[in-house]
């Protein structure tokens, strides 16, 4: 288990407040290296937490272009400690919740909220996306397909194109010029073994 390495005690490792903000602010580091922020606003009625990997598209593969967006997909689908696909939705869902996450080119972020009596349990579930995810092989295909339908709803849509243009004027071989969300043609030798390696 990890245990807390340092506390953050100055205000160099903490959000600068406004006079008039009222919620309180901590932050710890892990002995993993793992930075934590605490916000606590008593007049929320909800829970909610946040994970941020810094890696996103940018560390693509230039064989597997989207990797990182797959790797995003392909979290949410079973624990060690939760091994049932559905078991995460469910428990969110019963104490009125809801999760999600993107991927961009420096990083990949996973967030969900709750109520505030179902937010221990989401959080240990939440945690296991992290500590032990199954990249259950029966669900790969299906996973393709959605990062896949993403990609095809993203070309009709403006600003997406609008990124298109802007990677184009990168220079040739730069990796913002790669193609960040994937579908089924760059992604199609990807098998459990590279995600694990990426992951």
């Amino acid at each position: 288990m990890n245990k807390i390495e340092s506390i953050c005690t100055n205000a160099d490792c903490l959000p600068e407040k406004q006079h008039n903000d009222k919620r309180k602010f901590d932050a710890i580091t892990l002995n993993n290296s793992l930075s934590v922020l605490f916000i606590s606003d008593p007049t929320m009625n909800k829970s909610a937490a946040a994970m941020d990997v810094a890696v996103g598209s940018l560390e693509d593969p230039k064989d597997s272009q989207g990797l990182a967006h797959f790797l995003e997909h392909m979290l949410f689908l079973g624990t060690e400690k939760y091994p049932d696909v559905e078991e995460y939705n469910r428990y969110l869902s019963k104490y009125q919740g809801h999760s999600n996450a993107y991927t961009s080119s420096k990083n990949t972020n996973y967030y969900f909220e709750v109520n505030h009596d179902g937010f221990i349990g989401a959080l240990d579930r939440f945690a296991q996306f992290f500590i032990s995810p199954l990249f259950n092989a029966d669900f790969v295909e299906r996973e393709l397909n959605a990062v896949h339908s993403e990609h095809q709803k993203n070309l009709e849509n403006d600003s997406w194109r609008v990124m298109q243009v802007h990677r184009g004027l990168y220079a040739q071989g730069h990796p913002a010029r790669s193609f960040s969300t994937g579908d089924k043609s760059t992604l199609a030798g990807v098998d459990r073994e590279k995600l694990l390696k990426f992951y």
